[in-house]
Formats: structure tokens, sequence, C-alpha cells
């Protein structure tokens, strides 16, 4: 016989499962993901002297981040590793927010994805961004690429940097 509190701690396991089932893990966008879970809507948890954060909040002052152009540039040590990221926000996902690219002072550019596709940023985001989160490196097969290019993404390569992010600031204008 089962008791109480076993019983309820399966039906808990088991829902939580559930829910996790489909959702985003930020690590790979495309594979099977077509949003069946819909994310915060696009609304700052946290206005800043810098910006507007998306996410979690921040506890302090925004860190040091490390461009995108230098992440390329060292990736060996920078991937597989939390830190803060910074670009100039080129493309966001025009069907939720939940995805963006940010791109450095060339061509090189990162898609940061929110974490667990629990939130999202504004369709017309644009500008500087300060993004939080795992910094990782990707090979896209066919169904994530075409995946993005239904999102509105612009030619998005075989091979990208991806961030997993917990929190995007979005830096006001100068």
């Amino acid at each position: 016989m089962r008791t109480p509190f076993a019983l309820v701690l399966s039906l808990l396991l088991a829902g939580g499962a559930c829910a996790h089932e489909g959702a985003h893990d930020g690590a790979g966008h495309g594979g099977g993901v077509d949003h069946d879970r819909t994310p915060a809507g696009a609304t700052p948890v946290q206005q800043t002297e810098a910006g507007a954060v998306y996410g979690a909040p921040l506890a302090a002052a925004p860190a040091t981040a490390v461009s995108i152009d230098d992440a390329h540039a060292n990736l060996t040590a920078q991937a597989g590793k939390d830190g803060a990221w910074s670009g100039r926000i080129t493309q966001v996902c025009q069907k939720m927010g939940c995805w963006l690219v940010l791109t450095g002072e060339g061509d090189r550019h990162a898609r940061v994805f929110m974490h667990d596709h629990a939130y999202s940023v504004p369709k017309d985001a644009s500008g500087q961004a300060i993004v939080y989160g795992t910094l990782s490196e990707k090979k896209l097969d066919a169904k994530e690429v075409q995946h993005l290019k239904d999102d509105g993404a612009k030619a998005p390569a075989e091979r990208e940097l991806q961030i997993d992010a917990r929190s995007v600031l979005i830096l006001k204008a100068a």
C-alpha cells in the first residue's frame, strides 16, 4: 500500500516530467520544439539605469561582458562558461521573441535562446544588449535550420555559437 506522501511525490515527479516535455532547453531550439510552451510576455522584470531586464532579475550592476567577437576568437576558453556576453541585437524570433541574435563588430554572432523558453523579449528589440548565460557551439541539423527560418531567422548557419540566457539586459540608447 502506498503512503500518501509517496503518492503525492510520484504525481509531482510525473507532472514535472510532462511539463518539461517539449520545453526549450536553450541548447537547441529546433529539434522538435514547435512553440508548444508559450514563454511569458515580453515584459521587463526590472528597469535599471542601464536598461530593461528580461528573464531573471539582476542582483547587481551589469557585469563586465565579453564581446561576441572575443567569444568567437577565444571559443575554446569561453565555451561552456557562464558569463555576460555583449553585442548588438540584429534579429529576434518573430513568432514569440524566444530567441535573438547578438552580433559583434563584424558579422560574427551568437544566437541567444531564453532559458527553458520561460520568457521572451520584444519582437522589435534592437540596439546593444548584455546577455547573462552559458555559451556553447552547436551544429544545427536541417530541421533546426528550417525551424529557425520559420521563426524569421535570416540564413541560420549550420554551426553557430549559442547562449542559454537566464537574463537579457537591453541597454538604453546612448
